[in-house]
């Protein structure tokens, strides 16, 4: 809907760079410190905020849990700089999860999550593969293709999706595809920062067809606009196809977010741009996804 208007979000992803079970419920003490994550995330991912509100009431905190703590992986894995910082801050939270299967949590995220009853079936080797995919994200190879692009984010939320799906019951093969084309999305929409750690957001033949080189990509010209469109029709397409019925709320929501960001990015006179501002706004199309969502949801 082209002239619909959508509420401004407070901040974006690129604002935070720079700075279950029915009977499932925060651990004592954790709850101010569980709303402070889910501000801070849902300020960024405005769609995330709005999803939590069709959540069921008794289901809420851990899979609010399990979403900021997707953002904090996400966040140590494509926006700090420095990989040392970035490898310790992973390898942190993968002990620190597994500690909370021990029932030894401390942080608030973690606290939240280990009152889930399937929490501690989860194996330690899985929160570690976790951690190896988003090790895999600093610095890879660029992309021969589409395909191959998609590839190397999927080796982060393939896992992490399976782990969402032992919680929360949601089918962990849409729940990845959805994660890995809103990274997508979002590796493109910040394509100078991607650059310059290392990432080529663009597959290699996708830039061929265009005749450009990667140092083109930061240069306004109708070839990089001409490709940065392909790239978000693309991408729309892969989020299109994903099976909304087979997802949770919070993945939904996100779903018919972005598909709406990339579709009207890839049909502005400057898609860079245009994709940028719109990861702050909310398509309204989202609440009905929500609502629909979470009508699906057992309570």
């Amino acid at each position: 809907m082209g002239g619909e208007k959508e509420p401004q979000a407070a901040s974006t992803d690129a604002r935070i760079r720079e700075e279950g079970a029915d009977e499932a419920v925060p651990a004592p003490g954790a709850g101010d410190a569980l709303s402070s994550f889910k501000s801070k995330w849902g300020a960024a991912h405005p769609e995330f905020g709005l999803a939590l509100t069709f959540v069921p009431a008794r289901r809420r905190a851990p899979q609010s849990a399990f979403a900021c703590l997707a953002f904090e992986l996400e966040h140590a894995a494509f926006a700090t700089r420095d990989a040392e910082p970035a490898a310790a801050k992973l390898q942190w939270w993968a002990e620190e999860l597994v500690r909370a299967g021990r029932g030894e949590a401390r942080h608030p995220l973690s606290q939240a999550l280990a009152v889930h009853p399937a929490f501690a079936s989860i194996a330690s080797v899985r929160w570690y593969e976790v951690v190896r995919g988003a090790l895999m994200q600093r610095d890879p190879e660029p992309a021969a293709d589409r395909s191959a692009l998609l590839d190397v984010y999927a080796e982060l939320y393939r896992p992490l999706a399976a782990i969402e799906s032992d919680l929360f019951g949601v089918d962990a093969h849409a729940r990845s595809r959805v994660a890995v084309a809103s990274r997508a999305l979002r590796e493109t929409a910040a394509i100078a920062d991607t650059l310059r750690a290392g990432r080529l957001p663009l597959p290699l033949d996708l830039l061929a067809r265009h005749r450009l080189a990667r140092g083109d990509l930061v240069q306004a010209s109708p070839a990089q606009a001409a490709a940065i469109r392909e790239w978000l029709s693309m991408l729309a397409v892969e989020l299109a196809s994903v099976p909304a019925k087979r997802l949770g709320v919070v993945a939904a929501a996100q779903r018919r977010a972005d598909r709406a960001r990339a579709r009207r990015a890839a049909r502005a006179e400057e898609p860079l741009s245009a994709v940028g501002e719109s990861l702050g706004r909310l398509p309204l199309a989202t609440v009905w996804a929500a609502w629909r969502a979470g009508r699906r949801s057992p309570p």
